[in-house]
């Protein structure tokens, strides 16, 4: 048993393990015929051999499901053991198929692996009582073995295969795909990525002597000091711009995806451009307007007169603030007019929490600020950050009801500096708390709730800012107690000197 246990290992192909285990068993038996049945995890024949197929014609489903319901296969399936039949004729559990009147007596034994039968092993002869114990303990002890082989050949099939699917799925990814070894060496690439870097036939080349490796290797540098994932925009020596995806495999290296987004950023540029001239185009008008409706103030106006000059100017206003929202937006995301410097996250949100004491006493709130003195800075704009605790203090304000507490509060936490404003709202429902930060999105007016003016840009805003400036943002909240809008930014390793 141990020469022929020890065959079964030669090989890794399952097709080739289960002829080795039926022709080995059936020589060692001298079975005059012979089946291995492969069963799922439900109890389904997967598949099967047969040791002298010439002789015996294809199984169909319906006698596979036969067999396993009814036959000897099914019952050692379901016992976990081996079974002899001395005499077919007189007994059930054989299902007799048409190439059966050879066989008098049968063996089936179980491919038992980790307390699961993963395999049947069956043995016929043409003469009754032709097996006996002494073969079933060598049919059982070899099925032992062949259940190990037969388990680890369908492993590496499966491997072989998810490993085929995924390369067949990388090959035909139209955008380049790279993995780096420890040594900055390209070990695979697919086609666009071959054709990205010039690649010729050289294996394994070096990052730093392919065509755009040094860019490469500046950004894998960068991931290799800061973190296991990097994504960032990088130009290329044709023109083009790249979105540089880098993330670290454990035994495998550094996985690198690029994505031309140079047509994106294209758009992107005309869509700047575009609110530029739009917003160029209505401000001049509307400062007409808004100058007409102010001298009309001084004017001897009945009671309606002035309301409706009131509403005019109220809206003058919140197209000038759209605007302005508009404009931010774009100029945020192209960078643009940006000076990036250390900033007292303090200091700014104590300048702006005095800009607000008007409206917190028109609406009787109280304000609980706790803004330690000697927090690490972070790097951003004073404008930028202070726009963001401007846009969410007055969120705030305005979803709190008169009498409410609004608290504004600074800390560090694990190398972070974390700006957190919370109110006491209505609050946000669970499903729409994904989109709140989302350009234009509003959270429906709840029942009898009053509508609240905005443009629906100000926490759009202040994602754009934070992510900018590599922090994220997110809220929590909770129906009839309020809301807490958090951000966090990298703190800066030593406070600049004064």
């Amino acid at each position: 048993m141990h020469t022929i246990s020890r065959q079964f290992n030669t090989s890794l192909d399952l097709d080739e393990v289960m002829g080795q285990v039926l022709r080995l068993t059936v020589e060692a038996t001298k079975a005059t015929h012979g089946s291995l049945f492969l069963l799922d995890e439900q109890g389904r024949v997967s598949r099967y051999i047969l040791a002298r197929p010439e002789q015996a014609p294809e199984i169909s489903p319906h006698n596979l499901e036969k067999v396993m319901a009814e036959g000897l296969v099914g019952w050692v399936y379901q016992q976990q053991q081996g079974m002899l039949l001395d005499n077919i004729a007189t007994h059930h559990r054989w299902v007799k198929f048409p190439d059966d009147a050879e066989t008098h007596s049968a063996l089936a034994a179980p491919l038992l692996h980790q307390n699961r039968v993963n395999g049947v092993l069956v043995l016929r002869h043409e003469q009754p009582h032709y097996f006996d114990e002494s073969h079933l303990s060598l049919v059982t002890g070899i099925a032992g073995q062949a259940a190990i082989a037969v388990e680890n050949a369908r492993l590496f099939s499966q491997i072989r295969h998810e490993r085929e699917t995924l390369d067949a799925l990388i090959t035909g990814m139209p955008n380049p795909v790279l993995v780096i070894d420890a040594e900055e060496k390209i070990i695979f690439t697919n086609a666009a990525g071959r054709q990205l870097l010039a690649l010729t036939q050289v294996d394994h080349p070096a990052l730093a002597s392919v065509e755009g490796g040094l860019i490469l290797k500046a950004a894998l540098k960068e991931l290799n000091q800061n973190s296991t994932s990097s994504t960032r925009e990088i130009p290329w020596s044709d023109g083009r711009i790249f979105n540089l995806s880098l993330n670290h495999v454990a035994r495998l290296g550094t996985v690198l995806t690029l994505n031309d987004i140079t047509e994106l950023k294209r758009l992107d540029e005309l869509k700047s451009a575009f609110v530029e001239t739009v917003s160029h185009d209505l401000r001049n008008p509307l400062a007409t307007i808004q100058g007409f409706a102010m001298l009309l103030e001084m004017e001897n106006l009945s009671e309606r007169g002035r309301s409706n000059l009131s509403g005019l100017l109220q809206g003058v206003a919140q197209i000038q603030n759209l605007i302005q929202n508009l404009l931010d937006l774009a100029r945020i995301g192209a960078k643009m007019d940006e000076q990036i410097e250390p900033c007292d996250l303090t200091e700014i949100a104590e300048d702006v929490l005095g800009g607000f004491e008007l409206q917190l006493a028109e609406k009787e709130m109280t304000l609980v600020a706790d803004l330690p003195a000697e927090l690490p800075w972070v790097l951003g704009n004073d404008l930028r950050l202070s726009q963001v605790v401007a846009n969410l203090v007055s969120n705030a304000v305005k979803y709190t009801p008169k009498g409410g507490r609004i608290t504004v509060g600074l800390s560090y936490e694990d190398g972070e500096i974390r700006l957190a404003v919370s109110d006491t709202g209505p609050g946000i429902p669970p499903e729409e708390q994904d989109q709140i930060f989302e350009r234009f999105y509003r959270v429906p007016m709840m029942e009898n709730s009053e509508w609240i003016e905005g443009t629906g840009l100000g926490l759009s805003i202040v994602k754009a800012i934070i992510e900018g400036y590599g922090g994220r943002v997110w809220v929590e909240s909770e129906m009839g107690v309020g809301s807490t809008f958090i951000c966090t930014l990298p703190a800066l390793p030593d406070m600049p000197e004064e």
